[in-house]
């Protein structure tokens, strides 16, 4: 099998068994990421849509309106 490295194509049964296997180490740690990214991703959506459900699903609160503060003047009154 050809590998490509940096542009250069080399057969892979002319290079030593620990590059090939470092290659290999490397085509599934990037396509773990790959995953990784992909699974965040999705979490992230669910926890906005959950987060926007309960925003919309919370029972309503009765807000009393702000008091304003007595006007009594300024104590050199």
């Amino acid at each position: 099998m050809a590998v490509t490295i940096d542009g250069v194509e080399y057969d892979e049964k002319d290079l030593e068994p620990g590059v090939a296997n470092s290659i290999r180490q490397v085509q599934n740690a990037n396509a773990q990421i790959a995953q990784l990214q992909a699974d965040l991703l999705n979490q992230q959506i669910i926890a906005q849509h959950h987060s926007k459900f309960i925003q919309d699903n919370l029972p309503e609160t009765e807000t009393e309106a702000p008091t304003e503060a007595a006007d009594v003047g300024s104590p050199d009154q």
